[in-house]
């Protein structure tokens, strides 16, 4: 009987106490194997982590401005499209020459901070190395200045437009700050 009682062939031993008046779905799952608690609980297992929220906010961020020329180019997103659009105007220059244009549409944003938003995402998904914010303030300031100087020599004529630059100094200066950011959240205690 108590076997039974178990659920799946366990010891009575493993069988876990059913308190008085406790809720069907409670004993249900104390047959499954699991602890029983009240509806209004979850389990720290079960509830998602403040890493894992802002986490997903900042992959969802760092997508946006990628994915809304796409979508204005595909459907018909009208005014909110534009609404989309006008969140990041301001952000960013917007001018057309230092913009990428995806499916024929101009993206709301110009190509070093479509990078910055890209490595946002990235280094969000990663969120990889964990170094403490000792080690990555020399990172950012590099990345930051790397960044002003790309900035320095195309503004000063010294050559022309680069969007790989542009890009790649965006997308490293915005992996750095997510992953800096996502390490800080990691260590604060909750």
């Amino acid at each position: 009987m108590a076997a039974c009682a178990a659920g799946r062939g366990q010891p009575a031993a493993q069988v876990p106490a059913v308190r008085a008046g406790a809720e069907p779905h409670a004993l249900a799952a104390v047959g499954a194997g699991a602890e029983p608690h009240a509806p209004s609980e979850s389990s720290p297992a079960e509830r998602p982590s403040l890493l894992s929220i802002v986490r997903c906010a900042l992959v969802l961020l760092g997508a946006l401005p990628w994915s809304l020329p796409v979508a204005r180019s595909r459907a018909p997103l009208g005014e909110l499209g534009a609404a989309l659009d006008r969140v990041f105007a301001p952000m960013c220059h917007r001018m057309p020459e230092r913009s990428l244009a995806l499916d024929g549409v101009v993206m709301p944003l110009c190509s070093r901070c479509a990078g910055i938003f890209a490595g946002l995402a990235a280094g969000a998904a990663i969120a990889r190395p964990r170094l403490a914010m000792t080690a990555w303030r020399p990172i950012l300031i590099a990345l930051a200045a790397l960044m002003a100087v790309d900035v320095a020599t195309q503004d000063l004529g010294l050559r022309p437009v680069w969007h790989a630059s542009r890009l790649a100094t965006g997308v490293a200066f915005g992996y750095a700050a997510a992953a800096a950011f996502l390490a800080q959240i990691a260590r604060r205690p909750l």
